[in-house]
């Protein structure tokens, strides 16, 4: 199956990007799933809001953050895989605490509260760890039916080789059944995090969210070359911490 690999130039892409985002995020399941792509009606009502907000961030972020798509060029040039990545080659007020999160797409209650907090959580725990230029690697999916044919792998060298011209890091917050892809792929796993996202007479329903499994990992691959077991370290960082939203 002849693949190819190109930049994301259409805003129209991404109603076709949504749900391949969707489709991936269910198979294995991701936890995380539910709190970037809430369903308040019906599916596809949920991947057409879904889309337009991809677009919003597309338009303003276009000129450090990078959408990939895998295309089967037997299949006309169908989407079967993307990724994103967002290039930071100036770290600004590395010392300052993350901004709360609102998650507005979600419905005014206890699930946007939670996944504020969550939120927060995650891209804390990141921006606190990753303090010098590199290049994040946002997003990365492949559709179930497409798999096993190298395609992750095509998009996260993409990456790779775009830090390796610019002699920065790379890194991902993967989940866990994610690991030992990206260690395959020269990154070391440096960090995790369990977020906090316990509160004070919580319900059942938040409890129920927050027995989820929400770990994440902090892979990471230095400038240049692939991360070495043992001698490579991201200064400061124990191998396990927990980050309060």
């Amino acid at each position: 199956m002849p693949l190819q690999l190109e930049p994301v130039k259409d805003e129209g892409d991404f109603a076709e990007i949504a749900r391949v985002l969707y489709t991936s995020f269910g198979e294995p399941y991701n936890s995380l799933r539910q709190w970037f792509i809430p369903i308040h009606t019906t599916v596809e009502a949920a991947l057409d809001e879904f889309a337009s907000r991809l677009v919003q961030s597309w338009r303003k972020n276009q000129s450090h953050v990078h959408w990939i798509k895998a295309l089967d060029t037997d299949d006309d040039n169908k989407i079967i895989g993307v990724a994103e990545w967002e290039v930071r080659t100036e770290i600004h007020n590395p010392d300052e605490s993350q901004e709360p999160i609102v998650a507005y797409w979600h419905l005014e209650g206890p699930r946007r509260e939670f996944a504020g907090k969550l939120l927060t959580s995650l891209k804390g725990f990141m921006k606190a760890r990753m303090t010098r230029p590199h290049i994040e690697l946002e997003q990365l999916v492949v559709l179930p039916t497409h798999r096993g044919l190298g395609t992750g792998k095509m998009l996260t060298e993409w990456g790779v080789q775009k830090a390796d011209k610019l002699g920065i890091e790379t890194c991902v917050e993967s989940v866990p059944f994610a690991v030992p892809f990206y260690e395959k792929l020269g990154y070391g796993n440096v960090a995790g995090l369990d977020p906090e996202v316990k509160v004070d007479d919580a319900g059942k329903e938040w409890e129920e969210w927050a027995a989820e499994d929400l770990r994440v990992f902090l892979m990471w691959r230095p400038a240049g070359r692939d991360f070495r077991d043992e001698e490579d370290s991201l200064s400061g960082l124990s191998s396990s911490v927990t980050v309060s939203a």
